[in-house]
């Protein structure tokens, strides 16, 4: 594998994509003006970086998935819906991921890649996901070998690996679908902390994020960051459902992002990684 930068990854959702998709009508979007803002600092420090988008988002706004790839960043899924697949069938998922596959394939005019889980939703009890993306992707990365309330999977590889999708935390040399977990610290007793992005951007110290990144560039790997455009929205509406951390440091994210990116190149999955397994 030939390593060339670290990842950058933006989870493309609007602010109120958390909530039931029943519910999304009754909110405004910021998704355009709150990705302008990520897509201006990229342009300003030569960052190109893979979006996992929403199908929902791309067809709302197909002029965004446009823009995007006119300035050379890489379109993966999100699904469409924001589902959790941790409460839902297979049928399901698979008719949600086919479903935003074919938007987003449309209207980039570019083949779709990779796939990242709402919610970062997989898990030991629901690995079938990883056979049916198998079927439509070459990558995944929504491995996040963590332990936190709302999810993770700590015994998980904590670097890049071709995955066994019958053991889907378990390395195969021979696999057909690379696996990109979210960038981790190992830290003794604490196990690993996460140093990716999104909420920890904004609730850990920038030192920390910095250490973790360098640590795993020092070992010779890639860390993989992420973030949604939400995590640097000062004027992110309040919403009622959501708790304290959806809006924890919002005032002082944008300059510490900013500082990431002066500190660390990076460079999307299709740029970074250049030995993708083929699908089946």
């Amino acid at each position: 594998m030939n390593i060339k930068k670290n990842i950058m990854s933006v989870d493309l959702e609007d602010y109120f994509c958390d909530l039931p998709f029943s519910e999304w009508h009754l909110h405004e979007s910021r998704i355009e003006k709150t990705t302008d803002v990520i897509l201006e600092l990229f342009e300003k420090y030569d960052v190109t970086a893979t979006f996992f988008s929403l199908g929902y988002v791309a067809e709302k706004f197909p002029q965004l998935i446009e823009k995007i790839c006119s300035l050379g960043h890489e379109i993966g899924s999100h699904g469409y819906a924001h589902l959790d697949l941790r409460k839902i069938s297979k049928d399901t998922f698979e008719f949600d991921l086919k479903k935003s596959i074919q938007i987003l394939e449309k209207i980039s005019n570019e083949k779709v890649l990779g796939f990242r889980a709402p919610f970062f939703s997989v898990n030991s009890k629901n690995t079938w996901v990883f056979d049916i993306l198998e079927k439509y992707v070459k990558y995944d990365s929504s491995v996040f070998p963590v332990r936190t309330p709302l999810y993770g999977i700590p015994h998980a590889p904590r670097l890049i690996y071709k995955m066994n999708v019958k053991n889907p935390f378990e390395k195969n040399i021979s696999g057909n679908l690379l696996e990109i977990p979210l960038a981790t610290f190992p830290f003794p007793i604490l196990s690993n902390i996460p140093v990716a992005g999104g909420f920890y951007l904004r609730f850990l110290p920038l030192q920390i994020i910095q250490a973790g990144i360098k640590k795993l560039n020092r070992d010779g790997h890639p860390a993989m960051f992420y973030l949604h455009p939400k995590d640097l929205d000062m004027d992110m509406p309040k919403i009622s459902q959501y708790g304290p951390q959806y809006y924890w440091g919002l005032k002082n994210s944008l300059k510490k992002f900013e500082t990431i990116l002066k500190s660390f190149e990076f460079s999307s999955v299709r740029d970074t990684i250049d030995d993708i397994p083929s699908k089946q």
